[in-house]
This record gives C-alpha cells, structure tokens and sequence, in this order.
C-alpha cells in the first residue's frame, strides 16, 4: 500500500532525465494518489456491499498491478498509471480497518499495529532504496519489482476469496450514514488536519533543513530519519488505545509533541544533531496521531459495514484536506519569504485537531445502537 507511492519521490530526478522533462514538472505524482484517496474513498463501502470485503480487495490489487506496470512505458502513461495506482489503494486503505473488525473483533489492537507498522517498515525501505537502485540500473527496474509485489499481493490474497461475503439488506440497514453523525465529522476532522501536518512535513522538512545550513544529503537522510521514527507508534499506539477506555491522553500526548516540534523548528539553531531530535519528534508526534485515529474507526463501530463506512468518510474529505497542505504553506513561504507563517498555521491547525480529536473520544460508539 505505501511502497509503489513512497519509493516515486526518490526517483523524481532519474524519472525525469529519463522522460525529457523538468523534475518540477512531475511533483503531481506525489498528489495524485491523495487526490484518488479523497475522491474514491466513498465509493469504497457502496461497491464493497455489492462484491464482497475479499473479491474487492482482489479486483483491486489486480488494478495495482496493471497500473504500476504501465507506468514504466511513457509520460501519458506515468501518469495514467498512477491514478490506477491511487486508485487501488484507496479501496485497500478503506477496507482494511472494516475486514479487521469482521474478521478479528477481539484483536482490533494487535491487527491494526500489524498493518499500520509494515506500512510504516514499507514506506521507509521504498523511499530507501528507490534512488540507490534507480542510479544503479533504471528507475523502470524498480517499478517492475513494485509490480512484481502488487502481483505477488494478489496471488497471495485469492485463497481468501472463499470467506467473500457480499453485503446483506440487513447489513445496509444496520450501517447508518456517518455523514450526518457530529462524531464521524470529527473524527473526520481529526484524520484531515492531522494528515494537513504529516504530508506538509513530509514535503517541506528537507527543504526547511537545507535553508538552515544543512546539507542536501544530510537532509535526505533526515527525511528517512522522520520515517523511521514513525515505526515505534505504529507497533504500541494501536495495541494501547485498544485497552484503554478513554484515549483523550493519546490524543493530546501526540498533539503537544508534535506542537514542541514545530516550535521548535521555530528556533534559529542551526545544528544537525538539532534536527535529527527535532525530526525524531516529529516522525513519532505524526505517526502516533495516524495509528490511533486508524485504531479508533475500528474500535468505534460495531459491524464490518460501520467501519467501512466510517473509514471511507474520513479518509474521503480528509485526503483531499491533506492534499492542500504542501501547497497552501509553500505558496505561504514563497510569498514572505519566511517558513515562519507557515510554521505558525501548522501550530494552529495541530492545537485545531487535538481539540477536535478529543472530542470525537467522548463518544464510545460513533453509530448509536439501533433498539
């Protein structure tokens, strides 16, 4: 899921020598799969009803393949083939959360820390050894092991086609609409503003470590650094929340952290042992915040077509919420000339979803049991 979207970045360079083109010019492609996330998500529970949680998830995985093969042959199908791409993991990041609560009920916590931290483990080795490999043979070589992957992902999941089931009338009804639901909302709210945080620093935090006086590979090595550092969370964050009966501490511990880390990005020190801790902060503060809200769309609902429903609603506006964040602060930066604005609406929008993310904990259950 993270790997054939994180390991493009590292390879912007190569891909673009290859193609003819200017690096800029293929920045879309770390956007596109937000813009697929938010646009396709609610469509998600409503084709997973009628097909299956299990034919869905293999339908798309088998889209994952053809869109990441196709996008070794040219621009038009670069671009092509990573909406399919975008696409495909949309449907599989909605699902995972609704075949967790269907399958494992009892084991929310130690399910969603499994998925969530190979994410985690994926994405650090696909933003790794992309650029390495790409200088070494050809960035087509790595989109053909992506794919290779995609393909062994679907050959692996047809034998779980035997549990499918496909949505019954009592299903449908059971599973209320979260759009008109004040806790889905923020909870909504919670995933979009955080996620505003996270691809912000993952966009900005080399740039903003080079401006200090840091050089570009130490750089490099610091965004691997922040990365990493979201391993951790992902392990005992799920697993914690799941014992827990009330999570506001989780919520405001990852808020405040991630708030002292942009602070102090803030401070005029320029020292790389100062943005290695600030990095790692940071890299915990935003994987935290991301493993719990994923935690709570399970833990929250009752029924596998709840938390589908759930998970594509937030995951909906939310993306879309989280595409605008790298744009609107680096307009803000081009504009003063200045991190400093930029900096000081991030504080304001993680005090803005701490406050929103602990109320949406207030709630046991976001859909009230039906008497």
């Amino acid at each position: 899921m993270r790997a054939p979207i994180t390991s493009i970045p590292s390879m912007i360079n190569s891909i673009a020598k290859s193609i003819g083109v200017a690096p800029t010019s293929l920045g879309i492609l770390t956007t596109l799969p937000l813009i697929c996330f938010g646009l396709f998500s609610p469509l998600v529970p409503k084709i997973s009803s009628r097909l299956g949680n299990e034919w869905t998830i293999a339908l798309t995985a088998l889209v994952l393949v053809i869109g990441s093969y196709l996008r070794i042959f040219n621009q038009s199908m670069l671009f092509v083939g990573t909406i399919l791409v975008g696409i495909a993991i949309t449907f599989i990041n909605v699902l995972l959360p609704a075949l967790i609560t269907e399958n494992m009920p009892t084991r929310i916590g130690a399910m969603t820390s499994l998925y969530i931290l190979s994410m985690a483990i994926f994405s650090s080795i696909g933003a790794g050894i992309s650029a390495p490999i790409a200088q070494a043979i050809n960035w087509q070589f790595v989109i053909k092991i992506l794919t290779f992957m995609a393909l062994a992902l679907f050959i692996f999941w047809l034998p779980n086609l035997r549990f499918n089931r496909r949505g019954t009338n009592e299903t449908k009804e059971k599973s209320a609409s979260p759009w008109l639901n004040k806790t889905a909302w923020l909870l909504l709210l919670y995933f979009g503003l955080s996620s505003f945080i996270f691809y912000t620093l993952v966009a900005w935090l080399p740039t903003i470590a080079i401006n200090a006086g840091i050089s570009a590979n130490t750089a490099s090595l610091l965004a691997g650094l922040f990365q990493l550092a979201s391993v951790p969370p992902s392990f005992f964050i799920p697993v914690l929340a799941e014992k827990l009966n009330n999570r506001a501490p989780l919520v405001w511990g990852a808020g405040i952290s991630t708030i002292i880390g942009l602070i102090g990005i803030l401070i005029p020190i320029h020292s790389v042992i100062y943005y290695v801790i600030l990095n790692i902060i940071l890299g915990l503060a935003t994987s935290a915040t991301f493993s719990l809200l994923m935690t709570l769309i399970s833990l929250k609902t009752r029924t596998s077509a709840e938390t589908s429903s759930l998970s594509g609603m937030t995951q909906s506006l939310g993306y879309l919420i989280a595409a605008v964040g790298p744009v609107l602060t680096g307009s803000l930066q081009s504009s003063t000339n200045s991190w400093t604005s930029s900096l000081i609406l991030m504080i304001v929008i993680t005090i803005a979803f701490t406050i929103l993310g602990s109320m949406g904990e207030r709630q046991k259950f976001v859909f009230n049991e039906k008497k």
